[in-house]
């Protein structure tokens, strides 16, 4: 592990927050997954949950659900753990309140370094799907031969770049935009795929909070992400209009200017999503106050995204990681969501412990 910085691997990740759970006497739930990362060791999720074991209030907090975005939260949640198992100990945490942290949602993911799941799924657009019929994604279907290009050699950007600006000019932006983001269900090699059944990972995600955050009063979920915003700072994405409960909760508690509605608000720089798992979690908590929030951290420009997102899943569906080339793809798409630079780095654990540190004083505060 490189001292100070961010880990390059899941291996390094998960066994330092094994190391910090068991340093702290917390018992862990495992959910190992059956295929293999790239060394052919074996993945798993981990949970551990602090304080009370029948709460009253409750905080979850989730990484890796977009496995090459885990590694900050990882770094995270560590501290986390720290953080809450010593104000239980001060007596500073109330009796009532648990802390449920849940490492690694996509390990397959974090340990190859893609967004999506073993089936190339995106767990972000899959949550209960077996019960739950999305509405299609008209516009995907337009979109996906020249996101997902059957190329015999790898792509080029600048071809992506032309029928981009095309299509935007013919749909405009907010069309383009949601049509690759929004999640689609057609395309099982495609951006986004939210698969035909529920996966696994969400499965034992929905084991986790039924037997731990079930018959809470209130629940906060935050689910930590790199990529969406300006380089370095930290945008909390709200499936709730402006001036609804949930916005009023997540401006008064971590700040109007970090707060961003994603429905009827004309000022989004990003759509509503489709089968997200934070804010599905509501459905598994009766008549609670169920607050939910995708904690983002700048990475990268739309567009470097997008490019670095296209390259990367050619090489997946038809390249050869072995190859210089395609190496080179990954190690770029890596980077950009979870950028190699230890000024990034040194910023977001920054704002993430205070933001963390502020969900806490939110849930420990809430009188009902």
């Amino acid at each position: 592990m490189r001292p100070d910085r961010l880990p390059l691997t899941y291996d390094e990740c998960r066994a330092r927050f094994r190391r910090v759970a068991s340093e702290l006497r917390l018992p862990v739930w495992s959910h190992t997954i059956d295929p293999p990362g790239p060394s052919g060791q074996r993945l798993a999720i981990d949970a551990v949950r602090i304080g009370a074991a029948r709460p009253r209030r409750a905080l979850t907090v989730l990484s890796g659900v977009h496995g090459v975005e885990g590694f900050l939260g990882s770094a995270l949640q560590c501290r986390l753990v720290q953080t809450v198992v010593g104000r239980a100990a001060s007596g500073t945490l109330p009796d009532d309140v648990a802390v449920v942290v849940v490492h690694a949602v996509n390990p397959w993911g974090m340990a190859w370094w893609r967004r999506q799941n073993e089936s190339n799924v995106d767990l972000n657009r899959n949550w209960r799907r077996d019960t739950l019929e999305p509405a299609h994604n008209e516009a995907y279907d337009e979109l996906h031969p020249y996101a997902c290009p059957d190329t015999a050699e790898l792509p080029s950007v600048e071809a992506l770049v032309v029928d981009a600006l095309r299509l935007v000019d013919e749909r405009g932006l907010a069309w383009v935009r949601d049509g690759i983001t929004r999640g689609q269900y057609r395309h099982a090699d495609g951006l986004h795929y939210g698969g035909e059944r529920t996966e696994a990972s969400n499965r034992f995600l929905e084991e986790v909070v039924t037997e731990h955050v079930g018959g809470v009063e209130l629940a906060l979920t935050l689910d930590l992400h790199t990529g969406h915003g300006p380089r370095g700072a930290v945008t909390l994405l709200s499936d709730q209009p402006p001036g609804s409960d949930q916005d009023g909760f997540l401006r008064e508690h971590f700040g109007p200017d970090r707060v961003e509605a994603t429905v009827d608000n004309p000022d989004a720089t990003t759509g509503p999503k489709s089968g997200q798992i934070a804010n599905g979690f509501r459905q598994l908590l009766g008549g609670a106050v169920a607050h939910a929030t995708s904690v983002e951290f700048g990475t990268s420009a739309d567009e470097e995204q997008l490019a670095a997102t296209y390259l990367e899943s050619w090489v997946h569906r038809h390249g050869d990681r072995e190859d210089p080339v395609h190496a080179d793809v990954v190690w770029a798409y890596r980077c950009c969501f979870t950028p190699d630079d230890p000024v990034w780095e040194a910023t977001c654990l920054a704002a993430g412990a205070d933001v963390l540190d502020r969900a806490v004083d939110a849930v420990a505060g809430w009188a009902g």
